[in-house]
């Protein structure tokens, strides 16, 4: 049966769709406590240079509330990015910001100042990053921050938002604790990029790479390109040298209409008139951009390589000293993550690892890298699941929680914020529900074994083998679609591995007698040998539905070569840390001297213990559990180096069960009675 048939079924049977209903979301929301309402009606646009300590200067736009109360100063909420902080339509004129017309009226009129600023080598602003995501991020988002507070039109307290790499910024912003910086909201932003971006479980991840590092790039370089999928303008410029009021005439000519300017010798413009070259001077400096790219990340294959010919590291741009200074700081954190994003496992360690030690909430969605539904962002778009469970929270149910967390923390407004329970999950297959902490105090961990004939079970039965001969065409894309190439923010329908998981080796429980709730982070413990001395594992949890069709659930990875767990608190670097990194998930090191080479060339079996992403999933009466697994997940991981693609044989592996040798332990959420 097709999936869409499946899905159509399920609506009307209440398989998947959860009970909240339009009414009951609002009701939930609402309960959440009342929003500061609209005093003024509209907004005015500036626009600076932001000087740094070392001569570079940033591109800031700033929209202030006007049409109101008369006030000169405002909190203001800061969005720190690299790409553009507002675009430019050479044919029209027409300048287009990152904020949504509609974001920009909604906290305008409650009276926040807007501000968003390019990084350096981004957009409109000077100079070069040394490093993508390197340390200077954090240091010149300091001095935006100072900068900004020492403004006429700022109150003094401010806050920071954005997804993604704008999530990124904000912690390496707090890290350097701002004196003004109050309260940052970090979207679908990581925790150690290195495990959750570039080499999950120790294995590069290509397709996002290759997307991340190509788009940033065009961007950097001011392209016009109107006529892409993705239509791309360059930055908006910050000075009108020649003062007539436009903005489009001091952007240099395009002369061979390749999109850039930059190749085209000494700038000329549309006007014919003389400048001092500012705009052209500023996107120049960006030609210098050091930037992750697929090969640079090959070159650097561990957690200590030096990245992009710098002297630094993973571990010393990710995370660091990080979270010890934002805690030490008092910075409230709101983290927003989404089940099917590739940082879903970092927004919970943010979560649970600053708990106790400075204001920090969560929130994880049933998105990927993307925002929530009715946003006008081209790139956030808010993915299937929203529709396949029912649920009619939109943008604007997310920037009233924004705005309830800001009343609070930067305002000082006593709203009872700060009283309700800091974990806010959607769980899906049920709806939105308050916690009071991550995971979840009541999670009963529970083993489901390995067992023959593809069985999965609470009971190990005897021991024996299966043997599993790996594809490496085993691919996790589902209609082009999956959770390392953004594709899931813009797919019309749920991950569907019906037809995938012939090319892996699945175990399936017989159908649950009753709903059964998993909430947190599932583990893997797999027992495993090769006649092939290295490996790859990726493992996937599914949900079967009664008519015969696998969605995804949770997946997780490991490159074989890590095969010891040691604490995770080393993730932080930090020997002497008072603050305890939480979740207690496995922690494989990914440093050079945890690599083993040949892991298997004694042919004897090891055991291998890793996490799959968080989630929380209701698995319905009448559905099946399943996991799978697989040798490959090409071409959005690269294959194991010491495997050829095009090789006659392909590894054959030996995977032990029956016993407690192989077995997924899964957070079930007891019913509450």
């Amino acid at each position: 049966m097709k999936l869409v048939t499946t899905l159509l079924m399920l609506a009307l049977t209440g398989g998947f769709v959860a009970s909240t209903g339009h009414a009951a979301e609002s009701e939930f929301f609402a309960q959440r406590g009342a929003v500061s309402t609209p005093v003024y009606s509209s907004y005015e646009r500036r626009a600076y240079y932001a000087p740094m300590s070392d001569g570079v200067r940033l591109a800031v736009t700033v929209y202030t509330p006007s049409n109101g109360p008369v006030v000169d100063k405002f909190p203001v909420l800061l969005w720190y990015l690299p790409g553009h902080r507002e675009s430019i339509d050479i044919a029209s004129g027409r300048v287009t910001s990152v904020y949504s017309e509609q974001e920009l009226r909604y906290f305008t009129s409650r009276g926040y100042a807007l501000a968003v600023a390019e990084m350096r080598g981004s957009g409109a602003s000077f100079g070069y990053r040394e490093l993508d995501r390197g340390p200077q991020i954090g240091k010149d988002g300091k001095q935006l921050v100072d900068w900004i507070a020492a403004q006429s039109w700022c109150s003094g307290a401010v806050g920071m938002v954005g997804a993604s790499y704008q999530g990124f910024s904000q912690y390496a912003t707090a890290a350097e604790q701002p004196k003004a910086l109050r309260a940052i909201f970090p979207e679908i932003a990581g925790f150690d990029d290195y495990t959750s971006m570039f080499h999950p479980g120790g294995i590069a991840n290509v397709s996002l790479s290759e997307f991340a590092a190509a788009s940033i790039v065009r961007d950097d370089h001011n392209y016009y390109q109107p006529s892409e999928a993705r239509p791309r303008y360059p930055s908006a410029p910050v000075v009108d040298e020649d003062g007539d009021g436009q903005l489009v005439d001091e952007i240099p000519v395009d002369k061979d209409g390749n999109g850039t300017f930059l190749n085209d010798g000494e700038p000329t413009y549309s006007d014919g008139q003389s400048r001092e070259h500012l705009y052209f001077m500023a996107t120049r400096d960006h030609l210098r951009n050091s930037n992750l790219t697929v090969e640079a990340l090959a070159a650097a294959p561990f957690r200590d390589s030096a990245v992009g010919g710098t002297t630094y590291t993973y571990q010393d741009i990710d995370p660091g000293q990080r979270p010890l200074r934002i805690a030490a700081a008092g910075i409230a954190v709101y983290t927003r993550g989404g089940w099917f994003d590739y940082h879903a496992r970092d927004n919970t360690l943010w979560h649970a690892t600053l708990s106790g030690h400075t204001p920090t909430r969560l929130m994880m969605a049933p998105t990927g890298h993307g925002g929530f539904p009715g946003g006008a962002e081209e790139i956030y778009r808010a993915g299937p699941y929203f529709k396949l469970f029912g649920d009619t929270t939109t943008r604007t149910t997310l920037n009233a929680e924004k705005l309830r967390f800001f009343d609070h923390y930067l305002r000082g407004i006593n709203n009872g914020f700060d009283k309700l329970p800091p974990v806010l999950i959607y769980v899906m297959g049920s709806g939105w529900r308050a916690e009071h902490e991550w995971p979840l105090a009541r999670q009963v961990m529970t083993n489901f074994y390995f067992n023959a004939r593809g069985a999965l079970a609470r009971q190990p039965s005897v021991r024996g083998t299966d043997r599993y001969q790996v594809d490496i065409t085993a691919d996790s894309r589902s209609r082009g679609a999956n959770r390392w190439n953004y594709g899931i923010s813009a797919a019309t329908s749920p991950m569907n591995f019906t037809e995938s998981d012939r090319k892996r080796q699945t175990y399936t429980t017989e159908p649950v007698s009753a709903d059964m709730e998993v909430t947190g982070h599932p583990l893997l413990t797999l027992q495993l040998s090769s006649t092939a001395a290295n490996a790859d594992l990726f493992v996937y949890l599914e949900d079967v539905t009664p008519e015969g069709e696998v969605l995804l659930v949770s997946e997780g990875q490991l490159r074989t070569n890590y095969p010891r767990v040691y604490p995770i608190q080393e993730i932080l670097g930090v020997p002497e840390s008072t603050l305890k990194v939480r979740p207690e998930l496995p922690w494989p090191g990914f440093r050079a001297s945890d690599y083993v080479a040949d892991v298997f060339k004694d042919g004897q079996p090891r055991t291998f213990t890793l996490d799959l992403m968080p989630t929380s999933w209701v698995f319905k009466a009448g559905h099946r559990i399943r996991v799978a697994i697989a040798g490959a997940d090409f071409p959005s991981f690269s294959l194991h180096p010491a495997l050829s693609r095009n090789g006659n044989q392909t590894p054959v592996w030996t995977i032990y069960r029956g016993d407690s040798s192989s077995r997924v332990t899964l957070p079930v959420i007891p019913v509450r009675r």
